[in-house]
């Protein structure tokens, strides 16, 4: 039904005792000492062992496993986990000639040919050089949990130990850390892999907007593995807004920030047919604290990045749009007033920003309730006289959408509301005012292959 196949694997590593080292334990990866080399835990609890990366044998095995499970059995997506076992540290070679780094490029070249170009390969837990060039995506941090600060076995005396990493422990923190720090990364060598997106009621449903936010500037692999009957409608709803991911990662990334990124960026182009909207910033301003502070913080507008989206034309804007994603709220900000605040950002939650510039006597879409651009779902804009048209682009049915509209001139005293015309339209509620001149527009309900029209006339 349109869909491919995956499967887990873990190509360079075994457990101890195993029907494969007991088997062959030439084939094992060893110390100085002539033992087996332990590469971790794994659950529930085992200890992990490396297979020699060196040893022809080795990777005879593994060609002949990945092309059955491909070739074979079918499956066109391979997670491959726990790839530094092929590169651990301590390791006394079969041919000792062979550095690390090659230990593991020999692995992942072996795959690639026994898949072929056609197979979509993850690599996980992987050192990133030996990568580049042999996968299609690549875990871009350590993996993320339902807490923010890694835990491990509650020992009295350890805590303390688990809740300082900040790189490779389970944790929502660390996934942050990581995968902010490697957004450059995402399109340029890869497709960049945040781990899964966790959306359950472990985390609050202002965390759960933030770490959907870093998902979506990262604009890399988007994985959903919780319980769809354990999550209600309006983190669903988070998901959904996510759908389908932005057309690039995000260009703008403050890695100035005190511990991790707290503004990060992104410069969007309106879809063929809705040019006219014009480009516009998307912009994530965070609040990662291990505490409960919430905070107050301000953006600089018209956007300020080195070298990066500010023209001309953009420092003479007198006036700007702000649109916030998550809670749809608009205001007003003037270039005049210096920064742009924005109070109240919860404790590891975001301000999810479209930030545009007021383009007098033009109407303009300002925000929208149905994706996380505020843009890219419109697939036709078109500018008549007190009115525009509108048409969806849409990759799932919304039952109610909203956009939020400026449309010059349409608060004047005497006038009625802005009017929708369209099939459906009559049944709707009247558009909702915001602010002078911007509204808040209900359409009819929008399917995923719709190309109805609808105008906006005030």
């Amino acid at each position: 039904a349109g869909m491919t196949p995956g499967i887990w694997l873990a190509p360079a590593a075994l457990v101890a005792h195993s029907a494969l080292a007991t088997d062959h334990p030439d084939w094992l990866l060893r110390d100085v000492r002539g033992q087996p080399l332990k590469c971790g835990f794994t659950a529930p609890g085992l200890w992990m062992q490396a297979l020699d990366m060196t040893n022809p044998d080795v990777l005879k095995h593994i060609h002949k496993v990945i092309h059955t499970i491909v070739h074979d059995w079918g499956f066109g997506y391979l997670k491959c986990d726990f790839l530094h076992c092929a590169a651990m540290p301590g390791a006394s070679f079969y041919d000792p000639t062979v550095p690390r780094p090659a230990a593991l490029e020999r692995l992942l070249a072996t795959i690639r040919e026994a898949a072929g170009d056609a197979t979509f390969v993850l690599a996980c837990g992987a050192p990133i050089g030996p990568c580049i060039g042999h996968v299609d995506a690549m875990r871009a941090s350590a993996d993320t949990a339902e807490h923010w600060r890694p835990k491990g076995p509650d020992v009295w005396g350890t805590r303390w130990f688990f809740a300082r990493d900040e790189t490779n422990l389970p944790g929502a923190r660390n996934m942050v850390r990581s995968t902010m720090a490697r957004l450059f990364m995402q399109g340029a060598l890869w497709i960049n892999d945040p781990d899964c997106l966790i959306l359950r009621p472990d985390f609050s449903l202002h965390e759960a907007q933030a770490l959907a936010t870093v998902a979506t500037l990262s604009a890399g692999s988007l994985i959903f593995s919780d319980s769809v009957e354990e999550v209600d409608s309006k983190r669903i709803a988070i998901l959904k807004a996510m759908l389908p991911p932005l057309p690039h990662v995000a260009q703008y990334v403050n890695l100035l920030a005190p511990g991790i990124p707290d503004t990060v960026a992104i410069e969007l182009q309106p879809t063929a047919g809705a040019e006219t909207v014009g480009s516009w910033h998307v912009v994530g301003v965070f609040n990662w604290t291990d505490g409960s502070e919430v905070v107050d913080r301000s953006i600089e507008l018209p956007f300020v990045a080195p070298g990066a989206f500010v023209t001309p034309a953009e420092a003479e804007v007198a006036e700007w749009h702000v649109f916030e994603f998550w809670s749809g709220t608009y205001k007003r900000h003037s270039s005049a007033a210096g920064r742009c605040p924005l109070p109240g950002i919860q404790p590891r939650g975001c301000q999810l920003l479209a930030v545009r510039p007021v383009r007098p006597g033009r109407p303009q879409l300002v925000g929208s309730d149905i994706h996380v651009s505020c843009g890219l779902e419109v697939a036709r804009w078109e500018e008549f006289p007190s009115a525009v048209e509108i048409t969806f682009g849409v990759c799932r049915a919304v039952e109610a959408p909203r956009l939020c509209l400026s449309l010059p001139g349409s608060s004047r005293a005497g006038r009625a509301p802005p009017r929708l015309r369209g099939e459906g339209s009559e049944a709707l509620p009247a558009a909702e005012q915001v602010y002078e001149d911007v509204w808040q527009v209900t359409f009819p309900r929008v399917d995923a292959s719709s190309t109805s029209l609808f105008r906006v006339e005030w």
